[in-house]
């Protein structure tokens, strides 16, 4: 089965999602598909966001609101949902946010489309024997990518859930 990370940007730790990046990664490690984005930065408050994440994000594509791009985002997740497990790094509290508020967008229609499960890579490191708090870019040994950049964290936690569950 393939593998669906994804990671999100905040606006502090419980804020709003205004970045996403996921991957759809097969189980010999070979990214299958791709989506990225961010809304505007300029709204960002909380001051460690602004200083430490919205730099790295800056190169993302754009979509005008944080609606809209959830909304890409929930279709990119839609044409994957059947064929793939769905893993978040730490999947509280952002990306279980993430999925939350684009349920909540169109509740009714959306309201039993959502991962279910959402894994986390975090247990499976755990389960696997090895620190949640692994440094995951060395764990993956994926070389050159930017920390917090939300398709580059995306990728490295597909790469490091396949090496904990000795996929890859």
């Amino acid at each position: 089965m393939n593998i669906f990370s994804v990671d999100a940007e905040s606006d502090g730790l419980y804020g709003d999602i205004w970045a996403i990046g996921a991957v759809v990664v097969t189980p010999n490690g070979e990214i299958a598909d791709e989506f990225k984005g961010r809304a505007c930065a300029e709204d960002v408050k909380d001051q460690w966001v602004r200083d430490n994440i919205v730099p790295v994000c800056v190169n993302l594509p754009t979509f005008g609101t944080r609606q809209y791009l959830r909304d890409r985002f929930w279709a990119f997740w839609l044409r994957h949902r059947e064929t793939c497990l769905c893993v978040g790094d730490f999947g509280a509290p952002v990306e279980a946010l993430l999925f939350r508020k684009c349920i909540e967008d169109v509740h009714q229609e959306r309201m039993w489309l959502g991962p279910y499960p959402m894994h986390e890579l975090g247990t499976a490191l755990l389960l696997a024997g090895v620190d949640p708090d692994v440094n995951r870019i060395e764990y993956a040994g994926a070389g050159e990518v930017k920390k917090h950049n939300p398709l580059d964290d995306a990728a490295v936690a597909a790469a490091c859930w396949l090496k904990a569950t000795h996929n890859s």
